[in-house]
């Protein structure tokens, strides 16, 4: 091989390196962007919510049903809480930040157990995306369980001492 074939294959190689490197870049600036809007996205919907809520309230103070508006912003909500997860997950994946799925410490990419807990490392990947909508009987056990927090609540409330 002669001098500048050597040339000519080391500037290929570098051209490949940095081509990843910056589709890699490229990903990561796209997951930042979709992340911010989905943050975003979770505060309007918590705004709307706290309006439905309060406009409701105002009418029935005893809140015995939730209406089909506060029911539909908390499975967007809880849709929206997901698909962070999912870009978060993939942006630590892209800097090659894996965590520990029982005390959340950064560890190697390639351990096997936690240096901090003791862990046995598994690694889950999520070939396909978040759904875009919540299932039906899934967001409805959401709603439910709220509705009993904000139950207990309200029985704190008129235990309360004077």
């Amino acid at each position: 091989m002669n001098l500048f074939n050597k040339v000519k294959k080391g500037m290929l190689d570098s051209t490949k390196t940095i081509k990843e490197i910056s589709a890699d870049v490229t990903e990561m600036t796209r997951l930042k962007v979709m992340l911010s809007k989905e943050k975003d996205q979770v505060e309007e919907l918590y705004y709307n919510l706290g309006k439905i809520l309060y406009t409701y309230h105002e009418k029935d103070a005893a809140m015995d049903k939730l209406p089909e508006a506060v029911k539909t912003a908390m499975a967007e909500i809880k849709q929206t809480h997901l698909r962070i997860q999912e870009y978060e997950f993939k942006l630590e994946l892209l800097k090659g930040i894996v965590k520990c799925s029982q005390c959340g410490h950064e560890v190697d990419d390639d351990a096997k157990f936690c240096s901090n807990c003791g862990n046995q490392l598994t690694f889950i990947f999520r070939k396909e995306p978040v759904q875009e909508d919540v299932p039906e009987d899934e967001a409805q056990e959401s709603i439910d369980k709220t509705v009993e927090d904000v139950e207990e609540f309200d029985e704190l409330e008129e235990i309360k001492p004077e």
